[in-house]
């Protein structure tokens, strides 16, 4: 019971992040002064956040958060590594990445780079993509 109660708090600290960078409506931050973000990382970062919607497995998760690492503009280079580590440690059985604050901001950071930089939550534009 308590393997089927973490992976389920990680999808809701997944779903709350997502929410915050939404709520913050992009926070005006250096991240505007940033070149765009490579096309793949974009397109991997839509589809982890179209998946975890979707409540994508840990395992698939973990793909797209590969993808957007091997991706990654050098600016959030360092956090979507750290958050793909999460992920790895999580599904190897590691409670302590959940409730995070040094994975939260990390996890954070990458949501706002790519809501930023690819244009994820803009009304007009499809899913940013």
């Amino acid at each position: 019971m308590a393997t089927m109660r973490a992976p389920r708090l990680l999808v809701v600290f997944v779903f709350l992040a997502v929410f915050a960078v939404v709520a913050a409506g992009c926070s005006r931050d250096t991240a505007n002064s940033l070149p765009r973000p490579g096309k793949a990382f974009c397109e991997a970062a839509y589809r982890y956040d179209v998946r975890v919607e979707k409540h994508a497995s840990l395992d698939e998760q973990i793909k797209i958060v590969k993808q957007m690492a091997t991706h990654a503009p050098k600016d959030v280079a360092h956090d979507t590594n750290v958050f793909l580590d999460a992920l790895e440690r999580r599904r190897d059985g590691d409670l302590s990445v959940v409730d995070n604050p040094k994975i939260e901001n990390a996890v954070n950071h990458v949501n706002r780079r790519a809501a930023s930089g690819c244009g994820l939550y803009k009304s007009n534009s499809g899913g940013g993509i």
